[in-house]
Formats: C-alpha cells, sequence, structure tokens
C-alpha cells in the first residue's frame, strides 16, 4: 500500500508541497510509461492474433497437403546407445521402411526410426502429396501456443524497454536533483562564511 500511495504522490503531488519541477517532470514520465504499457497491450495482441491467424492457415494448408501413414521397417532401427554423462538415449536415425499411399501404391524410403527399434516393426509417418515424408503438420495447440507467446513476450518486452526507460530517467533526474542540491548547499556555505 505505501508503494501505491508513494506513486500516486508522485503522479499527483498535493496542494502545498514542495514538489519541485523535476518532480512533476517524474510524475509526468510515469502517467506517460503507464499509459504506453496499456497501449502496448493491444497492440501486442494484434500482433498475436494475427500470429494466430497466419499459423492457423499455415496448418489447414499443411493437414491439407499432407497425410498420415503407417510405414513398416525393412531393418532394423540404430542401436541403443547411451550417453554415460546423462544417462539418456541418443535421438532416432534414419532407416529403410516401406509404406502405402492412400492411392494403394506401395512406396519404400528413409524414415525416422528411434534407437533399438527392429525390422517389422510399425511407426506412423506423415507423407506429401508425392509420398514423401515430411514433417509433421502444424497442430492447433502449437499455434494457439505460438501466438499467445508471441503476444505476450511482445508485450512483456515492451514492459521491459519502458521500465529500463524510466529507470534511466529518474536515474538522470536524481542526478540533476544531486547537482542542485550541492550547488545550493556550497552557495549556502558560502553565503554563512561571508557572513
Amino acid at each position: 500500500m505505501n508503494r501505491i500511495a508513494r506513486m500516486w504522490r508522485t503522479l499527483v503531488p498535493p496542494r502545498g508541497s514542495v514538489a519541485r519541477p523535476s518532480d512533476r517532470l517524474q510524475g509526468g514520465l510515469l502517467a506517460l510509461v503507464v499509459l504506453l504499457a496499456l497501449v502496448a497491450l493491444p497492440a501486442a495482441a494484434s500482433v498475436g492474433s494475427e500470429t494466430f491467424a497466419r499459423q492457423q492457415a499455415q496448418s489447414a494448408q499443411e493437414l491439407a497437403e499432407r497425410t498420415l501413414v503407417t510405414a513398416t521397417l525393412l531393418a532394423d532401427g540404430p542401436e541403443i546407445n547411451v550417453n554415460s554423462r546423462t544417462g539418456s538415449l541418443g535421438g532416432g536415425a534414419p532407416t529403410d521402411a516401406t509404406w502405402v499411399l492412400p492411392d494403394g501404391t506401395r512406396r519404400v524410403g528413409q524414415v525416422v526410426a528411434d534407437e533399438g527399434t527392429l525390422k517389422g516393426h510399425r511407426l506412423d509417418v506423415w507423407v506429401d502429396r508425392d509420398g514423401n515424408p515430411v514433417d509433421p503438420p502444424l497442430s492447433s495447440a502449437a499455434v494457439v501456443i505460438d501466438a499467445a507467446g508471441v503476444g505476450l513476450g511482445l508485450w512483456l518486452a515492451a514492459l521491459i524497454l519502458l521500465a529500463v526507460a524510466y529507470r534511466l530517467s529518474v536515474f538522470s533526474l536524481d542526478r540533476f536533483r544531486y547537482a542542485r542540491w550541492q550547488q545550493e548547499w556550497f552557495a549556502d556555505q558560502d553565503r554563512k562564511t561571508r557572513s
């Protein structure tokens, strides 16, 4: 509560206060930063919305152009390789396989098989219209997560930028105030020594 009251007094110094012009400037800067942060929110949401629409169209196009088929391995997948440092398994590797396209055509090629898979193992593979293995299409969940991440990330970046700019401004104003206080103190000391 104390911090909110102090922020309010910075924005609107009370009547009869000893607020200097630099204090009023700092209050105006704070009001501007808050206003810009509020304006940045719908701007970031708009960018997130555009990202969502663009990626949703991409997802629909990829779903229309790609088909999920079941491939059967014609050879064993890569051997199991455990990393002695982390204890984790390695990734997959290209392995010969065969699959049937929706039109009944049988294809032979390479698909990525996990370590330790054996000949005859069946796995789902996405293929393009020519029957070549491709990456899975962009999912609806990924579209939502990407759009939210872009919008939120952009807004947070704007907030960080505004906070840094405000803190630098306050730092400059404080240095200016300290310099003025020092000048006034020296002038007062000089006046006292002359008296």
